[in-house]
């Protein structure tokens, strides 16, 4: 028997159900970032439907939003703009996260009852890149804390920053949105209260690295406002401020580095120090396991070898 659409379904045009999901992400408390990105993916993907002539969204199936994808993988000047970026050849993880992002506006459109039958329950999830992560290694650690060996304000303070990334992988968002209210300068833990979808969680720093927040929040920090990391205009230091200082750290260290690596780098190091994959993934502040798995990956064969001779059935047979 077939399931007749309503018709205040029918009524209800693409560009109205968007506006009413982004509305409905707002509510949900989903962060900026991503509503950004959704709304990017799916004006994209209207536009690719008006131009296609599809119809409105009770009428779509896994046969146009296959062609969208396949619009979206070969076609130079996509969206009718002529430009470097929509000239260039997206990578598998921009097309993973085009199908992540349309299948859950299309969730969200079956939830609501907008549409009977969502299409991409037919559809395959596409494959995403499992590029090894390549961390910092020691020399290079070392290279870029010596940029910021000096006992100025400055200095203190990108030490600090550099040694907050790397002892406990805050993303770049959660360093910035640091209060001096989320730190414990005494026990070293760090409150996350504004984490990957509004989750918090504690992480907590190393004797090295709480040594260095402690030498510039306590002997350096000479301001009144709460957030950690003060610029040279007495105001918190934004996420493109600390962007730009550790791709110059990086770049007088003679190495390539952005925050994000140094969140990479914590994990790896993480695992290769004897770490679990379950622990990280709540250091990270990770909602599955499948990214937290990929660093796995980035463990070469010396640190299988050694992990296998570390633990070794029968040398621990007796061991007590």
């Amino acid at each position: 028997m077939v399931t007749a659409v309503p018709i205040s379904a029918i009524a209800i045009n693409l560009e109205t159900l968007a506006r009413d999901y982004i509305i409905n992400c707002e509510v949900e408390g989903k962060s900026p970032k991503t509503i950004t990105i959704y709304e990017m993916v799916i004006r994209n993907f209207i536009w690719y439907c008006r131009q296609s002539d599809f119809p409105e969204a009770h009428e779509l199936k896994a046969m146009h939003i296959r062609k969208f994808f396949f619009y979206l993988m070969t076609e130079s000047n996509r969206w009718g703009i002529d430009s470097p970026a929509t000239r260039k050849t997206v990578s598998k993880t921009t097309v993973n996260d085009y199908f992540r992002a349309l299948r859950c506006f299309f969730n969200w459109l079956e939830r609501e009852k907008h549409i009977y039958g969502n299409p991409f329950n037919n559809i395959k999830t596409p494959k995403a890149d499992n590029k090894v992560i390549d961390p910092l290694n020691e020399n290079e650690i070392n290279s870029l804390l010596k940029q910021c060996s000096k006992n100025t304000v400055l200095d203190v303070r990108n030490k600090a920053i550099v040694s907050v990334l790397l002892d406990c992988g805050l993303r770049i968002s959660e360093l910035a949105s640091l209060t001096t209210n989320d730190i414990d300068l005494e026990t070293g833990s760090i409150t996350i209260r504004n984490g990957k979808g509004g989750k918090q969680r504690i992480v907590c720093l190393g004797k090295t690295a709480l040594y260095a927040l402690r030498k510039y929040v306590i002997y350096h920090r000479k301001c009144e406002i709460d957030g950690v990391f003060i610029n040279r205009s007495g105001k918190p230091l934004e996420i493109g401020g600390i962007r730009i200082l550790i791709k110059r750290l990086g770049q007088n260290a003679g190495i390539k580095v952005h925050p994000h690596k140094l969140r990479h780098t914590y994990a790896v190091t993480y695992l290769r120090n004897g770490g679990d994959v379950f622990s990280l993934k709540y250091i990270l502040g990770h909602s599955t396991l499948h990214m937290t798995m990929r660093y796995l990956q980035s463990l070469g064969a010396s640190d299988a070898a050694n992990a296998q001779r570390k633990f070794s059935p029968l040398d621990n047979l007796n061991k007590k």
